[in-house]
């Protein structure tokens, strides 16, 4: 058997892993005793677990908000770079509206992209409220920037939106039936791997399906899971960076 590295694995993925196993070891060793009151251990484990961690269950936040990031950072850039373009155009009247519009970049910040996920958001909330005001509007129009300035406000919008859907959630996850959940699932679980495990030493042919089929499992979680962690480093990334 695999070996399970228990400790690098998330709550959802402890979840989906040991519902996955407990299937497997039901459908092929459903007659074994010792293996079907494991089972039932795992899956009451289970629906604690679910039942602690309510919305945040199978929600996966991370990359969510990666992308709703670059979203909101792109819209950003694109606005800013377009108004500097415009601020050196021949038109006099456009050049002039270009650089009124740069000098409100200036003073909240050209690369608040940079920042963590709060901080940018508030230098970004800044930034709207002063495009918005009668000056800035009419400059934004005069150099056709209105429609961009739109798609950053949507983007920064559908940010907020998915942070507080995230926060709000990891906020109602009971977490002491969480811990006590997986504790009881991965104790059941280890010893179900190992009862499996030595038996298919012994009794290839009733026990050596199941194993195989647990070994692909533990291959798919231990992937997802080191994927997950790149995730989560990348936004970790973002949150601390300063600006430059």
């Amino acid at each position: 058997m695999k070996n399970f590295p228990f400790s690098i694995l998330n709550s959802n993925e402890l979840y989906t892993a040991s519902n996955r196993i407990v299937d497997v070891s039901k459908g092929s060793l459903g007659s074994d005793p010792f293996t079907s009151t494991l089972c039932l251990h795992i899956g009451q484990g289970n629906s604690d677990l679910a039942k602690a961690l309510g919305k945040a269950l199978n929600s996966e936040f991370t990359p969510v908000l990666l992308v709703s990031d670059q979203e909101r950072d792109d819209d950003f850039i694109g606005l800013r770079d377009y108004v500097s373009s415009c601020s050196h155009s021949k038109n006099s009247i456009q050049a002039a509206a270009g650089r009124s519009i740069m000098s409100i970049f200036d003073n909240v910040g050209r690369s608040i992209y940079y920042l963590g996920y709060a901080e940018e958001t508030a230098k970004m909330n800044t930034l709207i409220e002063a495009l918005e005001t009668p000056s800035a509007q009419q400059a934004l129009e005069t150099i056709g920037a209105t429609e961009r300035f739109e798609e950053l406000k949507r983007s920064q919008e559908k940010f907020e939106k998915t942070y507080q859907i995230k926060i709000k959630t990891e906020a109602d996850i009971n977490y002491p039936l969480v811990k006590d959940a997986k504790v009881r699932i991965t104790k059941y679980l280890k010893t179900l791997l190992y009862y499996i495990d030595t038996n298919s030493d012994l009794d290839g042919v009733l026990f050596g399906a199941a194993k195989e089929a647990i070994n692909q499992i533990i291959t798919d979680t231990v992937a997802i899971a080191h994927s997950r962690a790149t995730r989560i480093e990348n936004a970790e990334d973002k949150e601390n960076k300063t600006k430059l």
